[in-house]
């Protein structure tokens, strides 16, 4: 039987983007069965994953002849495009439409997975399409043979609104690789009075100063012991704010931990075990990765109403309107003081796993991309 070849191109990947769609899809049709597969990119970091807990995945260097991701990836595809059985790209984008213009004029019988990264927006964008742009997302959508789609609601709205491509279009969503988190050994018992947020800490979209407001605010007798952890890389003017609200509120103590970006993923998962609330105050998220991460750890969501969060407060947890502080604040103290936060968290690590689980989704992918060829 020939051995599939499998390809992700994407320029931009680095090192922490393996772990999620962009490498873990491609690893795990190559450890479950035995696909050839690669990631292609420029050389933009040490790729440390790919010798480590993802070996077994290549990573192929784009020349940057052009000094430009369109052409220097035209180029790529202009060479290996013969040798690649399936394509995997990401994005409604100008760069898509040009790859897998370029792929499919070099192997027509090759298969192009497009992961759509979906959201509401995207959808306002296609139901809006005019004729001109509408003829070309058309073509698009033609050339492309799998369209993922992560999240299960605008799986359901993007085959009601694409009815001519809803065989096409697949439900993909992110996942939890299972081979590195023992679920059934997670403990609340283990588990201490902590708060946590993951992410580009001060960022714009990630509006972690909501939480920090809000978590002074809940901060009485009854809960006097909770600490507020943030994990991840941190913008300069959020340290100038967190520097400023300890000084004008030293009875916070160490209350309000910033602890910097955690790159090895165990200690990440420690992290994740040890605390019982994780909380969003996003902007925006097209999907939410961190809200999987940690209620596969067993933590209470509490987020707004960004990417996948809804589907991880039907376990139990609470969506929070976006700026409301004192809304947050409200619904903070009350789940330090709920009595069920142990069964949430039992809730949340059967859900994920059910659900979430990389083994699993990329068997139902394998499975469309062998069925779609017989």
């Amino acid at each position: 039987m020939k051995i599939l070849k499998y390809c992700v191109l994407y320029p931009e990947t680095k090192n922490v983007h393996l772990i999620k769609d962009v490498g873990m899809i491609a690893y795990k049709l190559w450890k479950l069965y035995g696909v050839e597969s690669s990631v292609a990119c420029y050389n933009n970091d040490s790729y440390e994953y790919a010798n480590s807990i993802l070996k077994g995945l290549n990573i192929e260097f784009l020349h940057n002849r052009f000094k430009n991701d369109i052409l220097d990836g035209a180029a790529y595809l202009k060479k290996n495009s013969r040798h690649i059985d399936v394509l995997q790209l990401f994005h409604v984008t100008l760069r898509s439409i040009i790859y897998t213009a370029v792929y499919k004029h070099y192997n027509k019988k090759g298969k192009l997975f497009l992961k759509l990264d979906c959201t509401e927006e995207l959808l306002d964008k296609i139901r809006k399409l005019g004729s001109v742009k509408g003829r070309l997302f058309k073509y698009f959508f033609k050339k492309v043979d799998i369209i993922g789609v992560e999240q299960r609601r605008l799986f359901e709205e993007l085959k009601y609104i694409l009815p001519d491509f809803s065989m096409k279009i697949h439900y993909t969503p992110n996942g939890m690789d299972y081979d590195h988190l023992n679920a059934d050994e997670i403990s609340f018992k283990d588990k201490k009075d902590i708060i946590l947020q993951v992410g580009r800490i001060g960022s714009k979209e990630k509006n972690s100063e909501m939480l920090v407001e809000a978590f002074i605010r809940m901060k009485n007798a009854e809960n006097s012991h909770w600490k507020l952890k943030l994990v991840g890389e941190t913008t300069e003017e959020f340290q100038k704010f967190l520097s400023k609200i300890i000084t004008d509120r030293p009875d916070l103590g160490n209350g309000v931990e910033c602890v910097g970006p955690i790159y090895d993923r165990e200690r990440l998962m420690e992290v994740y075990k040890e605390s019982k609330i994780f909380c969003l105050t996003s902007r925006f998220e097209s999907f939410g990765i961190a809200l999987m991460e940690a209620a596969a750890c067993g933590n209470v969501i509490i987020s707004t109403n960004v990417g996948i969060a809804r589907e991880f407060v039907m376990e139990g947890g609470r969506i929070v309107e976006d700026e409301d502080i004192e809304g947050l604040a409200k619904v903070l103290e009350e789940y330090t003081q709920r009595s069920e936060v142990e069964d949430i968290c039992y809730r949340n690590i059967t859900y994920t796993k059910e659900n979430f689980n990389w083994d699993v989704i990329v068997k139902d992918l394998y499975e469309k991309i062998v069925g779609d060829g017989e």
